[in-house]
């Protein structure tokens, strides 16, 4: 019983706790993106309580404020733009009805790549600094 009691407790503080994971990936063996710029692969997941299924209640785990954490991670970085490759919604208001339908655990995952430096070194970028300058002559 009393076993019982200290697991529940604990669950029941472990819910009342949103956050976010964030794993970053910097080593890309010096090679660039497609445009040039350097870059650091940021993955981040939060986990949040919502109230009703929607309304954010302990943490923000909707998808807004999962890109809102997201860009300022990727700014931390010292990114001037980001590329989001991926995101994903799990809300989980079918694991213990009907408490689950009033406070529904939800867990959103945002992956992308922040965009350090942006390099005009690129094939079109050269193309157009070329025919600026013919353009000049």
């Amino acid at each position: 019983m009393r076993y019982a009691q200290q697991l529940a407790n604990s669950l029941l503080l472990l819910c009342l706790s949103g956050c976010a994971l964030t794993s970053k990936a910097p080593d890309f063996n010096g090679l660039k993106d497609v445009e040039g710029s350097d870059a650091v692969h940021i993955n981040m997941t939060k986990v949040a309580v919502h109230f009703g299924i929607v309304v954010p209640f302990i943490g923000d785990a909707s998808l807004e404020g999962a890109v809102r954490d997201f860009t300022k991670e990727a700014k931390k970085e010292g990114a001037e733009r980001v590329r989001i490759v991926q995101s994903d919604e799990t809300t989980l208001w079918w694991i213990l009805p009907p408490i689950s339908f009033v406070l529904t655990p939800r867990f959103t995952n945002v992956a992308g790549e922040a965009l350090l430096a942006f390099n005009d070194t690129t094939p079109q970028k050269e193309a157009e600094s070329k025919a600026d300058a013919q353009k000049a002559d």
